[in-house]
């Protein structure tokens, strides 16, 4: 494997991670979240960066329905993703206080987990789209036994989140 797709599999597997920890945030605290959000800022660029063609790709090639449903998502997910940093970092009160305040708490606050809520949404999509991307090693390794796996994996999650809310 490319160090470049390790380097993929690494960010995407750390950013996962790091989405378990900001759900947490009644356990870890404020200033916890805040730090692991700061990470997370970090993982996005770099996993932003590292499937930058993508961007130079949208205008190139058919346009199937399962390409529009992904396109659709991921532009979402990238304004979605862009609110809850533009209002966690309004919100911070320990990782970026040498910024200025922009705008109302209030309304930083009200944004933040309205994004925080449809993220998890399209987040889901996106990996349910994306699964092929992220069972392909699995599927390497395992053989036959990937596909069940991924699938109660994605299952056990899928009953998770319904019960969850």
């Amino acid at each position: 494997m490319k160090a470049k797709q390790k380097a993929k599999i690494t960010i995407d597997v750390l950013m996962t991670a790091l989405l378990v920890v900001l759900m947490a945030y009644p356990v870890t605290g404020q200033a916890v979240h805040e730090w692991v959000g700061a990470g997370m800022l970090l993982l996005f660029l770099a996993h932003h960066s590292l499937n930058r063609h993508w961007l130079g790709m949208l205008g190139k090639g058919r346009y199937s329905g399962r390409r529009i449903l992904q396109t659709v998502v991921d532009v979402l997910l990238l304004a979605d993703l862009l609110a809850l940093m533009f209002s966690g970092i309004r919100l911070s009160r320990y990782v970026f206080t040498f910024l200025p305040g922009l705008g109302s708490a209030a309304a930083a606050r009200r944004l933040h987990m309205l994004a925080s809520y449809w993220g998890f949404v399209l987040m889901g999509f996106h990996l349910g789209l994306h699964g092929g991307a992220v069972t392909a090693p699995l599927r390497r390794r395992l053989g036959g036994r990937a596909g069940a796996l991924s699938r109660c994996v994605g299952a056990a999650a899928g009953l998770y989140g319904a019960c969850a809310v």
